[in-house]
């Protein structure tokens, strides 16, 4: 009954880990924003796209210019900006309410880095200066760069009621919005360049190429703290509560408190340049990161396991969670939405893995919104097989001679529950290199130096190569039957002889060791003890009386 309920729902349910896939003809990265309950978000090919957030369906586009680095909503309509120098307000249907070219005599700009708004304005860095744009479009100029430096780079701003703050080189400013100077700051070793400031309620985060993501007081400018990481820190922050989540080009997503201590890091395999998204996936609170190794993560806010990783043919912008989906662009010029009701991830082996003969113990985390779930596994997209499940991770074993081609294989997980299942095409997937004609391992066993009949004894089997335990193995003693054993072995013989023991593992050549089991009378390190002590009297009274006593009637 449980295997027909099983095909059953492997069949017939239709729940989707990937939810729908919107194709542009550029680059997309910027993070996507809810427009009048449409996903709305820019692609490098020059377009704004307003797309239906359940089907993916495209609602409306338009041209907006060469190439789009903002998008947000603002006074009922949506704002976007370019490095082209051009700033758009776009209304319901994608009409354009008004643009503002800054590349004119009138600014001078040939670059907009950024833009922000407050309730009332919005505000533009570009490389000619810092601009307050009112809601009808009138442009007042904050701050003008009269000599403009070649290599002068300035970041998107941050605004809040009363105030701008934007990097410029190693600087960090804040000013009025009449653009009166009102702190600034800098860093040493490092400039500021592609993250943007983050204001959460007095403190303001930014990461910078001196690989460090840095925090200071809003309303006075000093440093609250810094965390060093191992590369440039290019994306922004995302904060909740009192916990900074980020990304580094060290490949790690951070997560620091409010002291600046790190609580955790995750590892990908590329570097990260977005922004984190806030958001649940299987009912957990998570992080969602997109990553330079073509994934988006949900990552544990409480721990940093890695719950699920979702595919994408090119590196994964800044998500934003929506309607229980994230939805993100990548660097194949494609929108993607995943389904955030279940996910499973895969954390061993790794991409990339050189497999041998040895076991293979495939593993992972998994999260369900409904619960009765279960992880199952396909290897190249062959028969799906249950795994073992924990209380949030699971387990499954693989023979690489039985289930491996040569070369590249590629291993599927996915979950079921009570409410559906994930389906294809995409499911969370690792490749990994198998060698068939990898030499096999050897086995290190250690007996205990002296066993006694009746006395509990354990035998250890650990892996040649490295010194780990073994698990998994059968034995037979003596020739007997074989059994199965977890990391050792564990007896109690109640004769007292010689015996042998063979190991097999996957994997590995057979190992046979022989030991002996003595009387419990007579314990063998006692009784060699006991000897040891008689030579050492007997050498004694030799050297010390009869050795002499001998010398002398040799004398007469």
């Amino acid at each position: 009954m449980k295997q027909l309920l099983v095909l059953f729902l492997l069949i017939s349910i239709s729940f989707s880990s990937l939810v729908w896939e919107f194709d542009t003809e550029g680059s997309v990265s910027i993070k996507p924003v809810v427009y009048q309950g449409a996903i709305v978000t820019a692609s490098d090919d020059g377009n704004i796209y307003s797309l239906d957030a359940v089907s993916g369906a495209r609602k409306w586009s338009t041209s907006v210019g060469i190439v789009p680095n903002e998008v947000f909503v603002f006074d009922n309509a949506v704002v976007s900006s370019t490095t082209s120098a051009k700033l758009t307000k776009l209304g319901a249907g994608g009409k354009v309410i008004w643009q503002v070219d800054f590349n004119t005599t009138d600014y001078n700009a040939s670059r907009i880095y950024g833009a922000s708004a407050n309730d009332k304005d919005i505000f533009v860095t570009a490389d000619s200066g810092v601009y307050k744009v009112s809601k009808a479009g009138t442009v007042t100029t904050l701050v003008s760069f009269e000599d403009i430096k070649e290599e002068q780079i300035l970041t998107a701003p941050a605004s809040g009621s009363g105030f701008v703050i934007y990097g410029n080189d190693n600087e960090l400013i804040k000013i009025s919005e009449s653009g009166q100077t009102l702190w600034k700051t800098s860093i040493s070793g490092g400039k500021y360049w592609l993250s943007r400031p983050i204001v959460s309620g007095d403190v303001v985060y930014i990461g910078a190429l001196d690989s460090k993501m840095h925090a200071y007081r809003v309303s006075t400018g000093l440093k609250h703290w810094e965390v060093q990481s191992r590369n440039w820190i290019l994306g922004s922050a995302v904060v909740d509560s009192n916990t900074a989540y980020f990304g580094s080009n060290d490949g790690r997503i951070y997560a620091v408190d409010s002291n600046g201590r790190i609580l955790w890091e995750a590892k990908t395999q590329l570097a990260i340049k977005s922004q984190p998204e806030l958001g649940r996936m299987g009912g957990i609170d998570v992080v969602f990161v997109g990553a330079g190794d073509r994934n988006i993560y949900a990552i544990s806010r409480e721990n940093g396991d890695i719950l699920w990783s979702g595919p994408s043919a090119g590196a994964v912008g800044s998500p934003l969670f929506y309607l229980n989906s994230v939805i993100f662009g990548s660097g194949d010029s494609n929108i993607y939405s995943y389904s955030t009701e279940r996910a499973c991830s895969l954390t061993n082996p790794m991409e990339g893995d050189l497999i041998g003969l040895k076991e293979v113990v495939v593993n992972g985390n998994y999260v369900s919104e409904s619960g009765n779930a279960a992880v199952w596994v396909s290897i190249n997209n062959g028969e799906w097989k249950e795994a073992e499940t924990g209380e949030s991770n699971w387990i499954y074993y693989l023979d690489p001679s039985e289930n491996f081609n040569m070369g590249l294989n590629t291993i599927f997980c996915m979950v079921s529950d009570g409410s559906g299942q994930e389906s294809g095409p995409t499911f969370t997937e690792v490749t990994i290199n198998h060698d068939p004609n990898a030499a096999l391992s050897d086995l290190k066993i250690r007996v205990p130096p002296s066993i006694i009949e009746g006395e509990e004894f354990t035998i250890y089997v650990n892996d040649g190569d490295d010194g780990s335990p073994v698990e998994r193995f059968t034995w037979t003693l003596n020739s007997g039957e074989g059994k199965q054993s977890g990391k050792n072995i564990t007896l109690t013989l109640n004769e007292p002889s010689s015996h042998s023991i063979t190991v097999k593992k996957i994997g590995f050549n057979d190992k046979t060791v022989k030991f002996t089991v003595n009387e419990s009378g007579v314990n063998p390190f006692i009784l060699a003890g006991g000897v040891l002590v008689i030579i050492i009297v007997l050498w004694q009274v030799w050297t010390r009386f009869l050795k002499q006593r001998f010398a002398k009637k040799k004398k007469r």
